[in-house]
Parts: structure tokens; C-alpha cells; sequence
């Protein structure tokens, strides 16, 4: 078994020579990052010789940060491939060969210019973990629900406004990060009571989207253990966070006036983000006591 590092060559064309090892199991031909994200001597080809098919036994290849547009149909003969990384590539859609990578388990789009996930998703079905972050997606199709061996699915920063009720359907899913570090991106104002099907689920991130309320069904979750919330528009906290055992709630910036009437489960969150007069009124409380 063979692993063949390409990573930061500055390569014009794809290394042909690769073509016919058998024995190649991990090829890495990504370009590498230095600091304030600057690519170091970056791979910049465009495209990939039919001939990729010869390298049977691949089971992971990186070909993140390259000037990559097109994948030739002979993509798809990569039965073996389980680990896929095309992020910050030039590609704005997925190829149909992709379809037909029947074992893949990661897959990685971020910080491409991709518009949707195709109904064809569903083919894939040994994803364990979809990754989309900083894309253009607006719409998850219904398909995404018939990947049930997923585990985290890595939505942030797109332009998507609702979560479908085939997300319940993700039986073995633990992350779920649709969160936003840009304004106008992700606005998200509700998610289907379907959550609470996600028993598994143990990390939730929608940050700086346009929630106001949580579906009571959310109690479903019982492994959730991280809710990050802030930057959204709740006006209160739902009292009934109290039947849950989350180690770290974050309702920073949101416009709570007030601590809940039940504010003493709060106390016993591990890691507890609230705006500084919610921190406030709490300290008041215990300096009068009133725990």
C-alpha cells in the first residue's frame, strides 16, 4: 500500500506518472496554507486526465485549494474511494461521476460556488460526513434524508431559509452546523419539530440566523449537548431547556430582556454564553441568594 504527497508543487498539469500504481491507496494533491490564509506554491490544474481510473485502490484523495473546474466521467470508476476533499475548488456543481462513488464516507465541498445538492445525493449511501461549508446552496432536497449512516452535516454559511422535515430521518446524525459568520447568509426562521427524532445528536449550531422559537419536540434529543443559538431573534429562553442535560447553551446577542422564571437550571449549564445584563441579573440572584 502506497500514500503519494503532491500537497503544494505548483503543479500546472496533474502528475500523469501517478497513473497505473495499483498499489496507491491515499493521494494528496492539495495546496497547502501559511498564515492569513495565503496558498503556498499552489497546485493550479484545471482538470484531470481520463486516466485516473487506473489508481483502483484508492481510498482517499485531497484535492483541496487547486484550480480544479471538471472531474472526467472516468471519476466515478474510483469504486474503493472513501474520502473526498474538493473544497476551495473551482467546480459550481457536482459531477454526476460522484454518484458513483458507491463507498464514499467523507465528502468535502467547502468554499466552492456550489448552488445545490442534487437529488442524486441519495446514491451515496456510506456518507458519514458532508461538509458544504461557504457555498451558495439555498435549498436542501428532501433526498438528504435517505443518508443514513450520516453523522455530520456541515451547512454553514450558505443562503438556506428552512430546514426540511427529512432531517428527522437522519437517524445516526450528532453534528449539525448551519450557523453563519456573515449576515444575510443562512436565515433559517424555524426547524421542524422532526428534530426530536435525532437521538444521536449531540452538537447543534445555528448562529446568527432568524429563529425566534424552538419547537418543544427538541426535548428529543436526548444526547444534545451543545446549542449554540446567539445572534438570532429569540425574546426569551424556553423554560422547558430545563429537561435537557446541555453542557453549553449560547444565547449571546439575542433580545433577552430577562432570565426565564426557571433560571436556576441555567446554573448548571458547563459553559453558559449570555449577554452582560443576563449575567448581570444572575449575579444578582446569587447575591441575594435566590438559588
Amino acid at each position: 500500500m502506497k500514500e503519494l504527497d503532491y500537497t503544494s508543487k505548483d503543479l500546472k498539469a496533474f502528475p500523469t506518472e501517478i497513473f497505473g500504481q495499483t498499489d496507491v491507496v491515499k493521494l494528496d494533491l492539495s495546496t497547502n496554507t501559511g498564515s492569513w490564509d495565503v496558498w503556498l506554491n499552489p497546485n493550479v490544474f484545471e482538470t484531470i486526465p481520463d486516466d485516473i481510473s487506473t489508481l483502483k485502490n484508492l481510498e482517499y484523495l485531497d484535492l483541496s485549494r487547486t484550480a480544479l473546474k471538471s472531474l472526467p466521467s472516468t471519476f466515478g470508476q474510483l469504486i474503493n474511494l472513501k474520502y473526498l476533499d474538493l473544497s476551495s475548488t473551482k467546480l459550481t456543481e457536482l459531477p454526476d461521476c460522484i454518484f458513483h462513488l458507491y463507498n464514499l464516507e467523507t465528502l468535502k465541498l467547502d468554499n466552492c460556488k456550489i448552488e445545490q445538492l442534487p437529488d442524486d445525493i441519495s446514491k451515496l449511501k456510506k456518507l458519514k460526513i458532508l461538509s458544504a461549508d461557504n457555498c451558495t446552496i439555498k435549498i436542501l432536497p428532501n433526498q438528504i434524508g435517505q443518508l443514513k449512516h450520516l453523522e455530520e452535516l456541515h451547512l454553514y454559511n450558505n443562503f438556506i431559509t428552512e430546514l426540511p422535515a427529512v432531517i428527522g430521518q437522519l437517524n445516526n446524525l450528532r453534528v449539525l452546523k448551519m450557523g453563519n459568520y456573515e449576515n444575510g447568509r443562512n436565515q433559517i426562521k424555524e426547524l421542524p419539530k422532526e428534530i426530536g427524532q435525532l437521538k444521536k445528536l449531540q452538537y447543534i449550531h445555528l448562529g446568527n440566523n432568524k429563529l425566534k422559537t424552538l419547537p418543544y419536540e427538541l426535548t428529543g434529543c436526548s444526547n444534545l449537548r451543545e446549542l449554540a443559538l446567539w445572534s438570532n431573534e429569540f425574546e426569551t429562553i424556553p423554560e422547558w431547556l430545563a429537561e435537557m442535560n446541555l453542557k453549553d447553551l449560547n444565547f449571546y446577542s439575542n433580545p433577552i430582556n430577562h432570565l426565564p422564571d426557571n433560571y436556576k437550571f441555567l446554573t448548571k449549564i458547563n459553559k453558559l454564553t449570555l449577554d452582560k445584563h443576563l449575567d448581570k441579573e444572575m449575579e444578582e440572584k446569587r447575591r441575594w441568594k435566590i438559588f
